[in-house]
């Protein structure tokens, strides 16, 4: 495809915390009574052994506290993300759905300086939706004029390297029948007077590589489908068209 030549669940916690888990662990191996001797409570002498002894439990639990003071203020001090609500689709086939958040502060947003969040519409993901069958077709065709058109410098010259990569040894890659088949907005922002969009599109094709000489089929199937996965990302300056700024690949 054109991406292609461009470029656990989480376990939850137990019941009984941080806390119980590791004084349970202490005690389960016996580990409280190592401090002092043979095994726990053994070898005790008198009174004053009993105060050492509860000194010293003291002196764990207060460790264990302070441990949990700290890791309970790095995570108050994590980077907090704003939502964004469910919203229409594309404006054709309900294809695209909002459901990602955008970054305001921290994390991914560290890397775009002075960004504000920007709310693509319906006409926007309508956009996308184009832009992914009409890039595809422009790769097809070797279109130079047309990819240059339809994304930024950078990405066009990915195109014609590629292009170029797949002439040195006598291929053509051609993708037909592209079809969306669902959407979702990772992430968009503003930034420098740009708008930006990064959309992880799934869609179904039909992706055939051909040997130029005598059109055989050296990669793919011209009778069969396929699916495909990628995050492409888009941008935009003021009053312009969106532009195809990078394709990454998710599967």
């Amino acid at each position: 495809t054109a991406g292609a030549a461009a470029a656990g669940a989480a376990r939850p916690a137990g019941s009984r915390g941080f806390m119980g888990g590791m004084m349970g662990g202490l005690l389960g191996a016996g580990l409280i009574g190592a401090l002092f001797g043979a095994g726990l409570f053994g070898g005790l002498g008198g009174f004053a052994s009993i105060l050492g002894l509860l000194l010293q439990v003291a002196l764990v639990v207060g460790v264990v506290m302070l441990v949990m003071r700290l890791f309970r203020g790095r995570r108050q001090g994590q980077p907090a993300y704003a939502g964004a609500a469910p919203g229409q689709a594309s404006a054709n086939a309900n294809t695209f759905a909002r459901n990602a958040a955008f970054p305001m502060g921290g994390g991914a947003a560290a890397a775009k300086p002075a960004t504000l969040p920007f709310n693509p519409t319906p006409g926007d993901f309508q956009a996308f939706e184009q832009a992914l069958i009409a890039v595809n077709a422009a790769w097809s065709a070797r279109d130079a004029a047309a990819l240059q058109r339809l994304s930024t410098p950078e990405m066009a010259r990915h195109f014609a390297e590629d292009h170029a990569a797949l002439q040195a040894r006598g291929w053509q890659n051609e993708t037909r029948d592209v079809k969306l088949e669902a959407g979702d907005l990772s992430e968009a922002w503003h930034e420098n007077g740009q708008d930006y969009a990064t959309v992880a599109m799934r869609f179904s094709l039909v992706d055939v590589t051909r040997r130029v000489a005598d059109g055989a089929v050296v990669e793919g199937d011209p009778a069969q489908r396929i699916t495909a996965t990628e995050l492409w990302t888009f941008v935009r300056s003021a009053g312009g068209t969106w532009q195809l700024a990078a394709i990454q690949q998710t599967n």
